[in-house]
């Protein structure tokens, strides 16, 4: 893939991703204002969560394993080869899909009692009502996730990125439309129509691809195997990862009343950037990395997964210096008001101060677990990942007691770290071939510079813009704020472009073709 087609890509995936968020809040507001927080919404959660918590991890690593044994099965067998593994391996997630949802059905009732022990019984038997109109959406989202991955092997992103805003399009349809008339059900309905539209729309756009449906079931494919055999440590390993956070939130119930729920709500704040930016770039170069591996080419795999490091750092370290030098004003602009007064803003963000640190470093650690992924090596960032775990969880008891919520937030952030960095180690080993650091290196130390200058600067200017414009703690405070971020973003540019750092011709190309694309798409020119 060449730069041009990347930074295109990586652009239309930010803008798509950056709308799937605002429909989401959008989603989120009504169903708030339709049902409010009463046991309704109670159920419904829960029964949309079960499908998610059992299902979600699953589709994630099919489709993070399949994408390089089908690169791989094309490279060395050609396309017909690779078309019979992939319909074998979409009858296969369909038929298992079904056996469980069957299961599921069931036992609606036991998972529900399992999940939300502490429903009462009419508001368990409402859940389990919903979990069984749900349910079926497990099929669709493996399936999705099998098909986006033969998508992304092919370049094909932007259908992949528009089919979460069906599903958001179709609950939000359901709640204000129907959910008056016909209560929580429609919402339950709702979000299975939403799935089955994310999941169809995605059938036209493989005509595009080099994939042709063949109607094989070929039992005993060894591509087959070999995704059977990756997939099981990509679960554990993503599964290891929520451990984390509910490890954090077992110590912050400990703490003060309100830890947890900064704790979380800093939490939020933290992963917008990464979730846009550091999602949007992952989910672009993975193919590219799994082609690499396919083809053998390692020293091209080294510098692409290099090259992409730094571009990754580059776009997320001033954000994560820009976050914990305004950390407060952030704070406040989203979410002091009502309830949430002055001192949940202090102690929400006293946590955001140590996850900040981690912006960068978050985003590129799953980088560099993918690029196992792409050598079909899932057993490492397994690995990887309890070592992490057990750093957080003896940081979390050393740090908890002197920064309460703060320390959970820290003992996060340096695992994070000690994840990325023995990641590399372990790459440079696995791979046979010499990894660029020094010009990674070099990339991450004229930006961290470029980013200190930066935050110090609109640190020095938010103090001033305080006193000019005296808005604190109320909406209007997103005027200075936004000053505050074009002066900050300014800066940065310019201090990047007097240190040359090339990283800053592909960010602005990124941005330059993901407006160019929606524009075309708004106004058609």
């Amino acid at each position: 893939m060449t730069r041009a087609t990347l930074a295109k890509a990586a652009g239309i995936v930010a803008f798509l991703t950056i709308a799937s968020k605002i429909l989401g809040f959008f989603r989120e507001t009504a169903l708030a204002a339709v049902f409010g927080a009463g046991s309704n919404t109670d159920a419904y959660l829960i029964a949309q969560t079960i499908p998610y918590l059992l299902f979600s991890t699953v589709s994630y690593a099919l489709s993070t394993t399949f994408i390089p044994v089908y690169s791989q099965i094309r490279e060395e067998q050609g396309t017909e080869a690779s078309s019979r593994f992939a319909s074998t391996v979409i009858w296969a997630v369909v038929i298992i899909g079904v056996m469980l949802v069957i299961i599921g059905e069931v036992f609606a009732g036991l998972l529900v009692r399992i999940v939300a022990p502490g429903f009462d019984q009419s508001v368990a038997q409402l859940t389990a009502y919903l979990s069984r109109i749900i349910l079926p959406m497990m099929v669709f989202q493996l399936l999705s996730g099998i098909l986006t991955g033969l998508l992304q092997a092919d370049g094909q992103f932007g259908v992949p990125s528009a089919a979460s805003l069906l599903q958001n399009v179709s609950i939000i349809i359901s709640i204000v439309v129907f959910g008056v008339r016909y209560g929580i059900t429609a919402v339950a309905v709702g979000t299975l129509v939403g799935a089955i539209l994310a999941t169809i729309v995605k059938i036209p756009a493989l005509k595009l691809t080099e994939f042709r449906w063949t109607g094989a079931f070929d039992r005993h494919n060894p591509g087959v195997k070999r995704v059977g055999t990756l997939v099981i440590p990509a679960i554990i390993g993503a599964g290891v990862g929520e451990l984390n956070t509910l490890v954090d939130r077992i110590l912050a119930s400990g703490l003060p009343e309100g830890s947890v729920s900064a704790l979380n709500y800093a939490n939020r704040l933290m992963q917008l950037a990464p979730s846009i930016i550091g999602t949007s770039l992952i989910t672009v170069i993975y193919p590219t990395l799994a082609e690499l591996a396919a083809k053998n080419d390692r020293n091209s795999l080294a510098k692409s997964l290099a090259d992409s490091l730094g571009l990754m750092h580059f776009m997320l370290a001033p954000i994560a210096l820009g976050v914990l030098v305004l950390r407060e004003p952030f704070v406040r602009i989203v979410f002091e008001r009502g309830e949430f007064d002055a001192a949940a803003t202090q102690e929400t963000a006293w946590a955001l101060l140590f996850l900040s640190l981690g912006i960068a470093i978050f985003s590129m650690r799953n980088l560099v677990y993918r690029a196992f992924f792409a050598l079909q090596d899932t057993t490492t960032p397994m690995v990887l990942g309890v070592v992490s775990v057990g750093v957080n969880v003896v940081l979390n008891l050393l740090l908890v007691g002197p920064l309460r919520q703060g320390g959970l937030a820290l003992a996060t952030t340096i695992s994070g770290l000690v994840g990325l960095v023995a990641g590399l180690f372990v790459f440079g080993r696995r791979s046979s071939v010499r990894f660029p650091v020094k010009r990674l290196l070099n990339t991450v130390l004229k930006t961290g510079l470029s980013s200190i200058v930066m935050g110090v600067i609109v640190w020095a200017v938010y103090q001033r813009a305080q006193l000019v414009l005296p808005w604190r703690g109320s909406f209007l405070e997103l005027v200075p704020v936004g000053i505050v971020v074009a002066i900050g973003a300014a800066v940065y540019f310019l201090t990047t472009w007097i240190l040359r750092v090339p990283e800053l011709a592909s960010a602005l190309d990124i941005v330059k073709r993901g407006v160019g694309w929606l524009r075309r798409k708004l106004i058609g020119t």
